[in-house]
């Protein structure tokens, strides 16, 4: 829906003092003071009072355009999706998404994140795809001629990657990436970036990065990494990793290089996706967790790094052990596998998260840790990708569970961290569903080494269980959020489901099939619901300080 003007509402100022007496301060933190920012909440939203599933938006990601300072989103939205159509067959969806129907939407503002405007993606049907979201954003600089020098001087891109998806999903997804030269104003029709399609498996978990530092030997040129999953493997077996690379403004893409190894199965646990960055010197860096979830081996972050513009890697350089949120042992286990913050259905992972710092050479990675039964966000930093630093536990809010951390380094240094963090369910119950809220968090560190007390960014909780899958069985966040760091101001982006209304019937479909049930049938959410059932949104936060 390219140019459909979108609603706006809700811009709130909250005062640092106040904000900060919400929350606790970071364990183990006795950071520079803050620099007194201010926060404003604004929404990001494509529909208007619509009805499940399409006022339903998640994983939102974000970019800022160097020479503009327009702030560029994305986010997969199912405003194009059909309304619920209901369904009579026990456990099957009452809300089954459409062939053909758009996912990855792009939003831009051009004044610092106040209102907002956008639509989807265009150009996916040349390729025969339709787009499926997952989206990941960087800029970069224009190629001022084609196979010529890249330079600020001519210009900006913006890269916005996505996957395309054939139907039904998970039937050989893609990975494409489209640019804008006009800090998102338009698009160029997406291009295939990867080159590991084979029968039996799909792409997920694009992400793209660009070389950023001017006079560097592969300045402008922009990285994809992804992971390649098997349709037919037990769990997430066989898991693969790829970098893949482009010179001349993501048209054309390097064959894949595999980063990864291919050895996993149940009992090692998992491989658990990942991100890249790209050091100011140029050392390229993908990032993931190595055996999530096993039984038998530790579960570690570990990056591969590559010091000649991403044509080979290292082998996986362990970073740090991780405790990741539960996998089985809970109620919605007899749903799927997923891991699982207490008190909350929605999945979430603690796979690595990088930034690199434009001042230096350094590389932040941040994760959310379980250890000790408590979440928590810890965090490590490297100037060569090799030597890794454990900054130790770097945020911690009081009774609360921290998940979905990203983390983004400003010009002069200042590394910016946001999280979401769950309430803490009883003790005697810890998956009591329903009542929990999470809020958005802001914390920052002026020297890389310690960081100040967490801020609570959102200006009112959300509680998860309006958010739902399509098939109404569990609650849905998505697997990520947002930042990006301009001079002296943070810009946030979240997945908010505080416009979300839990719905009683949902509730109790939900609840009959974590007993066990096999005939219970989902009601029409559309019908048996309010209008905001599901109704999950993005919104965005302007961090000054």
């Amino acid at each position: 829906m390219p140019g459909l003007k979108f609603r706006r509402t809700a811009l709130i100022l909250l005062p640092f003092a106040g904000v900060l007496a919400l929350v606790q301060p970071l364990a183990g933190s006795a950071a520079s003071a803050p620099r007194a920012p201010s926060i404003s909440n604004s929404l990001v939203d494509l529909d208007h009072n619509q009805a499940f599933p399409q006022n339903k938006q998640n994983e939102p990601a974000i970019t800022r355009d160097p020479l503009t300072g327009d702030l560029i989103a994305g986010a997969n939205d199912e405003i194009a999706q059909p309304l619920c159509r209901g369904t009579t067959a026990p456990l099957s969806s009452p809300c089954p998404f459409k062939p053909g129907a758009p996912t990855s939407a792009y939003y831009r503002s051009g004044d610092g994140g106040t209102t907002w405007s956008g639509g989807y993606l265009p150009g996916f049907d040349s390729i025969g795809k339709t787009s499926g979201g997952d989206p990941s954003l960087d800029y970069g600089p224009r190629q001022c001629s084609p196979g010529g020098p890249f330079s600020y001087a001519c210009g900006s891109v913006i890269y916005y990657a996505s996957l395309a998806d054939p139907f039904p999903e998970k039937g050989g997804e893609l990975a494409t990436v489209s640019r804008s030269e006009n800090s998102g104003l338009s698009w160029s029709a997406p291009v295939v970036a990867t080159s590991t399609a084979q029968p039996g498996r799909f792409v997920d978990h694009e992400w793209v990065a660009v070389d950023h530092t001017i006079g560097g030997s592969h300045f402008g040129r922009v990285y994809l990494n992804w992971a390649l999953y098997c349709n037919n493997c037990a769990g997430n077996g066989n898991v693969k990793l790829y970098v893949a690379h482009s010179d001349d403004e993501g048209q054309t893409w390097s064959n894949a290089v595999q980063v990864s190894s291919t050895n996993n199965n149940f009992s090692q646990g998992f491989r658990e996706t990942g991100q890249i960055a790209v050091a100011s010197n140029g050392t390229v860096e993908a990032f993931w967790t190595e055996n999530a979830d096993s039984n038998k081996l530790p579960s570690l972050q570990v990056v591969a790094t590559s010091t000649d513009g991403g044509n080979t890697f290292t082998a996986p350089i362990t970073i740090a052990q991780v405790t990741d949120y539960p996998l089985t042992g809970t109620p919605f286990d007899v749903v799927d596998l997923f891991n699982r913050v207490p008190g909350m259905s929605a999945r979430v992972d603690c796979y690595p998260h990088p930034a690199a710092d434009p001042s230096s050479n350094r590389v932040y990675v941040v994760w959310c840790d379980f250890g000790g039964g408590h979440g928590v966000v810890k965090a490590a930093v490297s100037s060569d990708g090799v030597s890794w630093t454990q900054l130790g536990t770097i945020a911690d809010v009081a009774n609360r569970n921290a998940f979905f951390p990203q983390v983004s380094v400003d010009p002069s240094g200042v590394v910016n961290l946001t999280f979401d963090a769950l309430t803490t369910p009883p003790a005697g119950n810890p998956w009591q569903t329903g009542v929990q809220v999470y809020d958005n968090y802001f914390a920052q560190s002026i020297g890389g080494a310690t960081f100040g007390p967490a801020v609570r960014v959102s200006s009112d909780s959300s509680n998860p269980d309006g958010s739902s899958y399509n098939n109404l069985m569990e609650q849905f966040l998505g697997d990520y959020i947002g930042i990006v760091s301009g001079p002296n101001v943070a810009y946030l982006v979240w997945t908010d489901s505080r416009n979300a209304t839990p719905c009683a019937a949902v509730d109790a479909y939900r609840n009959a099939i974590y007993a066990g049930s096999k005939t219970a049938v989902a009601p029409n959410p559309d019908t048996a619901c309010v209008t905001d059932f599901g109704n999950t949104d993005t919104y965005a936060a302007t961090i000054r300080y």
